[in-house]
């Protein structure tokens, strides 16, 4: 009963950190013109919090400092807002509900079944352990692949020793969260009833829970990231409205900045992303000039950070000499073995099962629509970026396939749910226009 106790108090924690602060400001705090949700306002909050805890990772600031920080702007923003502040003005908002609902569900299954993953148990739980026993970013030298980024183990570790420091898992009570608030915000992207879009969030859930993601492993992150990377996007692309791109294109390039800091292959998901983004949609030459910059402080960020720290990517995981020495004998079983598990790997993940046929009729449909462009970009190199990564691998490679590839395909596999809403989307303007 302690434990049912200790996971509401997580979850209350959570929530109240993300979501207190959109309560206290002013409405006019966002650009009024986007008419941004409770829900891409909470994202956004949990977007900036997590940029916030890279910084302080990288600052070697104790987070308690984090927790004073949060209440210092709290009770700024209600000095500031406290004649605008109406607590009977609060609706009910059934896209929360559900985010509370079933976090604590499957935080509940998340307790029942505790365990780690091969790769929690030898990198990602000691990375945790390193921040949650309050050691800096230097000491992670001394464990398993220090080349591997740490901002998941941070995080991981903040919500363990907030509010209570008691029990591991209730630090990855905040991967389910991040999980759960990413399908709800893509879901808005739908134009239909509310109910009807809590029903497709609540069969994208069931589509793609597995205890094993969050089991200390990463990926969550970086399907969470992608699929906000995608709401987002998606605002551009709906609003056409190239005055209100700087807010939105801010919150891109922070979760580039996420990505990057969750997992290696995260800085070219996250250059995908932004690539696919400026060559699909027009961007005003501001803009253009914004991304690419923004794009590059984020590279540089991390290679000024690892080149300080003395952090090196490990050689030994790759043979770029044989792989590049244009040896045909080389790449062609291994362009086989990956091109055959690939399939394999596919036909395992339901999302591309549904998504990619959709996607081939969205071609044939849509040819020159934007964001179908920003899909089909966005396809081609994801696919390239997979052929390569493993070209590049050691000379097992069938070994690291088979330890990898379907937790790769996996991370990037939510980008396609924007097939799914592009054809549900037109579907019913087809159907409205018809009608009149």
């Amino acid at each position: 009963m302690i434990e049912i106790f200790y996971i509401i108090t997580e979850i209350l924690f959570i929530i109240t950190f993300l979501s207190l602060p959109i309560i206290l400001v002013d409405r006019n705090y966002f650009i009024n013109s986007l008419k941004l949700n409770f829900m891409d306002k909470l994202s956004i909050n949990l977007i900036i919090l997590i940029n916030l805890l890279f910084l302080f990772s990288i600052f070697n600031i104790h987070t308690k400092y984090i927790l004073y920080l949060y209440f210092l702007l709290s009770f700024f923003l209600i000095l500031l807002n406290y004649k605008k502040i109406n607590l009977k003005s609060i609706k009910l908002n059934y896209f929360l509900i559900i985010l509370l609902l079933f976090t604590f569900l499957l935080s509940i299954d998340l307790a029942d079944q505790v365990y780690f993953s091969w790769d929690t148990q030898t990198i990602w739980f000691f990375k945790t352990l390193n921040f949650y026993q309050n050691q800096n970013i230097e000491n992670l030298k001394n464990f398993n692949v220090s080349d591997y980024p740490h901002l998941g183990a941070f995080i991981w570790s903040f919500f363990w020793k907030f509010p209570h420091g008691e029990f591991e898992y209730l630090g990855r009570i905040s991967y389910i969260f991040i999980y759960l608030l990413s399908i709800l915000s893509l879901s808005d992207c739908l134009k239909i009833e509310k109910i009807e879009k809590m029903i497709f969030a609540i069969l994208l859930i069931s589509l793609t829970y597995n205890y094993e993601l969050f089991s200390g492993l990463q990926d969550v992150i970086i399907f969470s990231s992608i699929l906000l990377f995608v709401r987002f996007a998606y605002l551009i692309f709906e609003r056409n409205n190239k005055l209100n791109n700087f807010f939105l294109i801010l919150v891109l390039l922070g979760l580039f900045n996420l990505l990057s800091w969750t997992k290696n292959e995260g800085i070219f998901y996250g250059l995908f992303l932004l690539f696919s983004l400026f060559f699909a949609y027009n961007f005003s030459k501001p803009d253009q000039k914004f991304i690419i910059f923004g794009g590059l402080l984020v590279l540089s960020i991390r290679i000024l950070l690892f080149k300080y720290y003395d952090t090196q990517i490990n050689p030994t995981y790759y043979q770029m000499n044989e792989t590049v020495s244009f040896d045909i004998a080389l790449w062609i079983p291994k362009i086989k073995i990956i091109t055959i598990y690939i399939l394999i790997y596919v036909s395992q993940v339901p999302i591309y099962l549904m998504t990619m046929p959709l996607l081939m009729f969205l071609i044939f449909k849509y040819p020159k629509k934007k964001i179908i462009k920003f899909v089909i970009y966005f396809f081609i190199l994801n696919l390239a970026f997979i052929y390569l990564a493993y070209m590049f691998k050691l000379s097992e490679v069938e070994l690291q396939i088979k330890a990898s590839m379907k937790r790769v395909i996996f991370q990037t596999s939510g980008f396609y749910f924007l097939t799914i809403i592009v054809f549900i989307n037109n579907y019913i303007k087809l159907a409205k226009n018809v009608k009149n």
